[in-house]
This record gives structure tokens, C-alpha cells and sequence, in this order.
């Protein structure tokens, strides 16, 4: 325990220096912050997004939102905390607009297809309630194939820690809803595991 607190501690510590070199124009120092939550950012736009597409171009699009804006980042939070926001403020925003443009869907081949490749990223947060690897993929296949209404909120909370009241805010909608929607969410997913036992 303590040396899992230990590394954490010492990567937190990287990432200030990468993000002072890089305010400073170093761009060794931006690519390395690029490169190591690249996959993390891949990742999150992917279980929002549910496309591989829009995934890639939400990742391109919070980088240079990243890129354009590391001066002014305060350091209030963690750099992790800030890129998080910033990718599923991104994803929501390409969510608002992909639901006026048309209803795209994805096939669930390729949800499968993806979970397998990004699972690992969110393993260990599921893994406290799903212990089992295969039962993690298997939940994962679920969430995926929600409904962005339970979808969306079920991430923000159980993959993502945000609060209710954040995920409110971020989703415009009353808290009472995104509490019903992610019960429902949990709820679901539930049902659908009888089917593998």
C-alpha cells in the first residue's frame, strides 16, 4: 500500500515538471504528457462516444485544447484532473452535436472489438465490485451498449468519480435524474450478467 501511494506520489511530481517545461515551450516535455495519457484520453472519449472515429478526433481535439491552453493551467488540481475534465467536457460537446446532426449507432462487433483493446485502463475500478478479468469484459460489453442516458452518467461515476452534482452540471440535468439513470444503469447491467452465469 504504501508503495503504491509512494509511486503515485512521485509520477504526480512528474507530471508538475512536464507541465512547467512545457508551459515553458519544451516540447519534449509536452509529448511525454502526451504520450502518457494519450491512451487515457483515448479511452474516456471511447466509452462516451462508442466510435472509434469520433474517439481518435475527440483525442487530436483535447490535446490541442491542452497544447493551446497548458499556460494558464494553475496547477489547482492535478494535470490528470484538469485533461480529465477537458476530454469529457470535449466528448459531451461532440455528443450535443452528433444528437442534432442524426441518431449515429455503432455496431456491437466493434464495441467488443474495443473494449478488448481499452478494458485494461479501466480494470481496476471495476474490479473492486467484478473481480474476475472475464466478468470485467463482460460488464464492460454492457456499459457500452447502454443508452447514452444511463450510459454517460454510469461512466462519469463509476469509471470517472465524478460527483452527482458534477455530472448534473456536465449533462444538464436535474440531479434526481442522473441518480435515477445511473441506478438503472447498475441495474441493468445486473440483469444482463444472469445471462453468462
Amino acid at each position: 500500500m504504501g508503495r503504491l501511494k509512494e509511486k503515485k506520489s512521485s509520477s504526480a511530481v512528474d507530471d508538475r515538471v512536464l507541465v512547467s517545461k512545457s508551459k515553458k515551450g519544451n516540447k519534449v516535455a509536452f509529448e511525454e504528457l502526451v504520450r502518457r495519457y494519450s491512451n487515457y484520453v483515448y479511452t474516456t472519449s471511447f466509452f462516451i462516444l462508442r466510435n472509434t472515429h469520433d474517439a481518435e478526433d475527440a483525442s487530436q481535439e483535447v490535446f490541442v485544447k491542452v497544447y493551446l491552453s497548458i499556460g494558464g493551467f494553475r496547477g489547482l488540481s492535478s494535470f490528470k484532473t484538469w485533461i480529465r475534465k477537458l476530454t469529457v467536457n470535449t466528448c459531451i460537446d461532440k455528443l450535443r452535436l452528433r444528437s442534432k446532426a442524426s441518431n449515429q449507432k455503432v455496431s456491437l462487433d466493434e464495441l467488443t472489438e474495443n473494449c478488448e483493446v481499452v478494458f485494461t485502463n479501466f480494470n481496476r475500478n471495476l474490479e473492486k465490485v467484478f473481480l474476475d478479468k472475464e466478468m470485467v469484459k463482460k460488464v464492460l460489453n454492457i456499459i457500452v451498449s447502454l443508452d447514452e442516458s444511463y450510459r454517460i452518467p454510469l461512466i462519469l461515476r463509476d469509471l470517472q468519480d465524478y460527483s452527482y452534482r458534477e455530472i448534473a452540471e456536465l449533462t444538464k440535468k436535474p440531479i434526481g435524474t442522473v441518480k435515477t439513470n445511473i441506478h438503472r444503469a447498475r441495474k441493468t447491467i445486473k440483469e444482463k450478467l444472469k445471462y453468462y452465469e
